[in-house]
């Protein structure tokens, strides 16, 4: 008899549960799906105020969102593995945002693990 699969609860998913309880979050969500609305805000921010990305760029930034929505942050050390590294890792995110990047990704660990 197949035994019941159990069922996946993400690391991550704790920082909703605590902010919920602790009444700083007024929905329980899973922490991913905060992480993608807040997402969207941003780009739609950043396109507002002028600031275009590449369709390359734009699908790095999904990575580094899907990231942080499982582990809470971002750091350059994250870009030495999957999946960062099948895309040319650290030297490739360099190449694509240049000197912005330690300050995109402080932006984005704020933003969207706020």
């Amino acid at each position: 008899q197949p035994r019941p699969q159990k069922p996946e609860f993400p690391f991550a998913d704790l920082v909703a549960l605590v902010r919920f309880a602790l009444e700083q979050q007024p929905v329980l969500a899973p922490f991913a799906e905060s992480v993608r609305e807040r997402f969207s805000e941003w780009l739609m921010d950043q396109a507002k105020a002028g600031t275009a990305f590449t369709p390359e760029q734009v699908a790095w930034l999904n990575l580094i969102r899907d990231h942080i929505a499982t582990s809470l942050s971002i750091e350059p050390g994250d870009f030495d593995y999957a999946p960062f590294t099948q895309r040319g890792g650290l030297g490739k995110a360099h190449q694509l945002f240049g000197e912005q990047l330690p300050k995109l990704l402080d932006e984005l660990n704020e933003v969207l693990a706020a």
